[in-house]
């Protein structure tokens, strides 16, 4: 399994790089198919407990939230109750509000954080912004993970995430917060001074371990080990980016009012 984590991490990294560098359509498609498939892991997971996801209303939701200008954001969100709505009285009883309340949940939640990920490429810095959130979300995982194998004694939320201690949780504020530091020794931005890049990296991984129980909190509940199987050795894209999901708005934010 760790061979296979880094193998993927060793080729996939590079792409993925590669594909942000390119910026532009080609930064917009990523981040749209990463939403897709990721919904449609939701998706999945739902019917694994025998509830009936909104597939197409869950993936306008997604793509409206993604892209639509702000002026059109309310109207389109409109439209879309009235979607559901209009779907679950016609499927009514087999359809329930559970059905409908955590698909369009699924759909709001990733919909809204990735398109601060979109957001980002009309920023300044734009795609060393965006390499900043994914080193800061890889280096709280990566501190996490190795201080809690080595450290790990005291559990977090045993009921949530049995694996996950305290430990773990300090070793990534620890790294996350390093990474913040190096990344702006090394790439001279004017404004951002140490104590913000310090707040930054705390920020960050707090975040990320939050954005990593909530998804495990939803397996749980779906009763599943991994979200998909698409990227070998980590499991679906929820596994893999559930931390990079509630982190990169934060990023975004600090790009827009400190960088």
């Amino acid at each position: 399994m760790f061979k296979a984590r880094v193998l993927t991490a060793v080729i996939g990294i590079p792409v993925l790089l590669g594909i942000l560098y390119l910026g532009g359509i080609y930064w917009k498609i990523l981040f749209a198919l990463m939403g897709i498939v990721a919904f449609l892991e939701f998706a999945r997971m739902m019917s694994n407990v025998q509830l009936k996801p909104l597939l197409v209303t869950g993936l306008l939701l997604l793509v409206l939230l993604l892209f639509a200008p702000d002026l059109y954001l309310h109207l389109g969100i409109f439209g879309i109750l009235i979607l559901a709505v209009t779907i679950s009285i016609l499927n009514y009883p087999d359809l329930t509000i559970k059905d409908i309340a955590i698909s369009l949940f699924g759909a709001a939640y990733l919909g809204f954080l990735l398109s601060y990920a979109i957001k980002i490429a009309d920023l300044q810095h734009s795609f060393l912004i965006i390499v900043l959130a994914l080193v800061l979300t890889w280096g709280s995982d990566t501190g996490a993970y190795f201080a809690g194998k080595l450290w790990g004694r005291h559990k977090m939320t045993p009921n949530l995430s049995p694996n996950k201690t305290w430990e773990g949780a300090v070793g990534g504020l620890v790294v996350s917060t390093i990474t913040a530091l190096i990344f702006f020794l090394v790439i001279d931005i004017d404004g951002v001074g140490l104590a913000y890049a310090l707040l930054l990296g705390i920020g960050a991984s707090i975040l990320a371990q939050l954005g990593d129980l909530f998804i495990s909190g939803a397996k749980r509940f779906f009763q599943v080990k991994d979200s998909g199987k698409i990227i070998p050795g980590h499991g679906g894209v929820l596994d893999r980016f559930d931390s990079f999901f509630l982190l990169v708005p934060l990023v975004y934010y600090f790009s827009v009012y400190i960088i």
